[in-house]
């Protein structure tokens, strides 16, 4: 039986932060900052009670992140449906709490339904879409990536509604991102937040340089579970193609928003560089 260790007298908040969390883990960033969220924890490693003493909520249970958090919404409904909006993040992302409560002040700022912050380029990024754009305070997408994403509480409620937990990773991003991108016709809803990224660690810098999910289930059986869950609910198999940007809106143009964007400017310069170099290194010659 898996039981649920709430801290006694901790002061439920408005919104949710919900993580699986094991070795890789940098939640205690999180924890920096003022923050207007409860923590959530289901750890998946091997260390009796390990994050305990930082949630507000935990559970020790193997598994990925969103398995995970539809057998806490099942069974814990009444807690969570208390929340306005819940984030569903992987624990290994360098991410402070004041950054992380920003977003959930811009998500009730603007009444989205999904968002994610920007990918900083000195991490990983799987998807250009999802790269921190210079001098942006955010974009309108029809797209957010699996790594964390934020809900507003009702968009939430519908995909666990349809949710299946034997999709672990590949394809739960396109799959809400199309069912809400659809009812998004004002294309208004759906944001990548610019002025607030987050570094998402590259495989190399991990213990043992692999993915928590890879231990779960290899690429080729994920990909499989995905091509059944789209014949099961009838999905577009070309969304994966149709990632698109729709609006953005500027920054301010104070002058730490014009340092933030001449930062993110070298950044890319930088990882461009990077890139040319090694492509160089490894060419025949």
């Amino acid at each position: 039986m898996i039981n649920l260790i709430k801290k006694p007298q901790q002061p439920q908040k408005k919104y949710l932060v919900f993580t699986s969390a094991g070795i890789n883990s940098n939640l205690m960033h999180w924890l920096k900052g003022e923050r207007n969220f409860d923590l959530w924890v289901s750890y998946y490693g091997d260390e009796d009670n390990k994050f305990k003493d930082n949630a507000d909520y935990y559970i020790a249970k193997k598994g990925g992140k969103f398995p995970n958090f539809h057998y806490c919404y099942q069974k814990w409904n009444e807690i969570i449906s208390h929340y306005d909006a819940v984030m569903i993040m992987d624990d290994d992302l360098i991410f402070s709490g004041s950054d992380i409560s920003q977003l959930f002040n811009t998500q009730q700022e603007l009444d989205l339904w999904l968002l994610q912050p920007a990918f900083d380029r000195r991490g990983k990024v799987s998807f250009s879409i999802t790269e921190t754009h210079a001098f942006s305070k955010l974009r309108y997408v029809n797209f957010v990536e699996v790594t964390c994403p934020l809900f507003q509480k009702g968009k939430l409620a519908e995909f666990m509604a349809i949710y299946d937990p034997i999709l672990i990773g590949w394809g739960v991003d396109l799959w809400y991102s199309e069912i809400l991108s659809k009812q998004d016709t004002m294309h208004n809803k759906i944001a990548i937040i610019d002025e607030i990224s987050c570094i998402n660690p590259r495989d190399k810098t991990k213990q043992n340089q692999l993915r928590e999910i890879d231990k779960l289930q290899n690429t080729e059986t994920r990909q499989l579970v995905w091509q059944t869950i789209q014949e099961k609910h009838n999905l577009d198999r070309k969304f994966k193609d149709k990632k698109q940007n729709y609006t953005q809106i500027n920054a301010k143009p104070t002058l730490s928003n014009i340092l933030l964007g001449i930062k993110i400017k070298l950044i890319k310069l930088a990882y461009n560089c990077y890139k040319n170099i090694r492509s160089e290194k490894w060419r025949p010659s």
